[in-house]
């Protein structure tokens, strides 16, 4: 009965943490034990490619499909099947994987670094130069 009169009140024992000490840290703060804790843990079905993610697939242009990205990484291929629609969300999420916010991280094999650039190249193309300019009369 105590704690909940504390608790209504608002008092706190002393060496219970503030909420300023249970803030998310900073990404270059986070220990590799807070970015575990952080990172959605793996699930059967992040081990191979969505249906979704195989129709993404299919659909790309030859020069810009990304098999080793898809073989070596499927849960990465299955969120870009998911976001794919939205180039400004596909944007934000290469970002995130090409300049990870993790310190120290090792990075993509090569050949799945080529096809994340060459996502972002088309993912571009689509955001940047498929807008027609609007026709002014002036």
């Amino acid at each position: 009965m105590r704690r909940l009169l504390a608790f209504l009140t608002g008092r706190r024992r002393a060496n219970e943490p503030s909420f300023e000490a249970r803030a998310p840290k900073a990404p270059a703060l986070m220990t590799d034990s807070d970015w575990i804790r952080h990172r959605a843990p793996l699930r059967h079905r992040d081990e191979a490619l969505s249906t979704d993610a195989l129709d993404w697939l299919a659909e790309m242009p030859d020069d810009f499909r990304p098999e080793a990205l898809a073989e070596q990484f499927p849960r990465i291929a299955n969120r870009f099947a998911l976001l794919w629609r939205d180039p400004g969300l596909v944007e934000h999420y290469l970002d995130e994987l090409l300049m990870p916010a993790r310190p120290g991280r090792q990075g993509f094999p090569p050949e799945v670094t080529v096809d994340l650039q060459s996502l972002q190249v088309l993912n571009e193309h689509r955001l940047y130069l498929s807008e027609s300019p609007t026709d002014d009369p002036a």
